[in-house]
């Protein structure tokens, strides 16, 4: 169940509908009606979401002591929490999105979200605003929401969902269509950029996908000029260099800052990016084997690939938070995959590629953006 950015991505439609299948969740209340304050006062706490014999936590980890607190808990049927600010947690049920807010305990659902999901982002810092995702006559939606007023703000073409790191800008994976140059028909998926602020909405780029069964999965704007999309073929899944243009045709010919061998077409997954748009981090494979964790520096320019192995890797403050299998950690980058038996926090300092154990953790679990 805790696979929500992980495995083979071989189609968009496929990566949609392994998300949506997979976080179901049949929420229980509080035992306490007044739920958990999150504010924090030092470092920030790293939040968890565990699975352990039926049962689903959410914790928050201290980074330097290690000290685990419940947050919340429920029966779980296959899922988990997608997003989380402040005192609220954005939730994918079995028939819609729902909003639990932890100081009262209570949820409700989010008007029109049935059958939808979360993309890369979920709220927006400084307005009451959430992204989401749905499927309406055959072509994909995306929802601005406003979760006070409970009222949709914007409906826009498109999928997967990413906020730029000012906020300014909403990045989305377009609709396929059909297109026809010179009496030869072919397939083409549009990325567009949209800036709430201007009420605007722009194409930033065609990509051809028809030829090479090409699928955009994942858009992430990191600044106004350099722009990552995640594409997958039959062959790889790799993140690229976007040339951001008036709405042209472009090329995906430039792998965003590839290994030094680059010998092996590689999978890249598990990608999430800091709140200040400065640093990537994502895990690598080759096929079949285990991911290990690199790191992308934007201020540095550099790639940063860590010798350790892990998933589900997040940025905070410069450090790298992850999870691995002890008995992996230390391991390979050609040891041959083997699922998980026990969960272990770690923290990486990439510069220097030191790792060090946070806390244990029970069950199945993943760190929570």
């Amino acid at each position: 169940m805790f696979e929500k950015r992980m495995g083979r991505f071989h189609g968009i439609k496929a990566d949609l509908h392994l998300i949506a299948s997979l976080i179901c969740l049949s929420l229980l209340p509080f035992a306490s009606s007044t739920g958990v304050n999150l504010t924090q006062n030092n470092s920030p706490s790293i939040y968890v979401v565990q699975e352990d014999k039926g049962i689903l936590r959410l914790i928050s980890v201290s980074p330097n002591s290690g000290k685990t607190r419940l947050v919340y808990t429920g029966a779980v049927e296959k899922g988990l929490p997608v997003f989380r600010k402040q005192n609220l947690i954005l939730f994918k049920t079995s028939k819609e999105l729902s909003l639990f807010n932890l100081s009262l305990g209570k949820s409700e659902p989010i008007l029109g979200s049935q059958d939808a999901f979360p993309g890369n982002s979920g709220f927006f810092k400084e307005k009451p605003w959430l992204l989401f995702s749905r499927k309406s006559n055959n072509r994909w939606e995306t929802v601005v929401y406003d979760y006070e007023k409970r009222k949709e703000e914007k409906v826009l073409p498109g999928t997967q969902p990413f906020l730029s790191a000012d906020h300014r800008y909403v990045f989305l994976i377009g609709n396929e269509v059909k297109y026809s140059e010179h009496g030869e028909d072919s397939l083409r998926v549009p990325v567009h950029r949209y800036e709430p602020e201007t009420d605007s909405l722009v194409t930033i780029a065609w990509v051809e996908s028809g030829k090479e069964k090409l699928q955009l999965l994942d858009v992430y704007g990191l600044s106004d000029d350099l722009v990552v999309v995640r594409a997958a073929t039959e062959k790889e899944n790799r993140l690229y260099h976007l040339t951001v243009s008036q709405g042209e045709l472009v090329k995906l010919d430039k792998v965003f800052y590839p290994s030094k061998t680059n010998e092996d077409p590689k999978e890249q997954f598990n990608v999430s990016a800091s709140s200040d748009g400065k640093t990537l981090v994502f895990t690598e494979r080759s096929e079949g084997k285990f991911g290990y964790l690199v790191v992308i520096d934007l201020v540095l320019k550099q790639r940063f690939e860590s010798a350790f192995l892990g998933s589900f890797p997040v940025i905070k403050n410069g450090v790298v938070y992850f999870l691995c299998d002890p008995k992996f950690v230390k391991g390979t980058k050609e040891t041959e995959y083997k699922p998980y038996s026990s969960y272990t926090l770690y923290s990486l300092d990439y510069k220097k590629d030191r790792i060090r154990a946070i806390t244990p953790l029970s069950g199945k679990a993943e760190v929570l953006e």
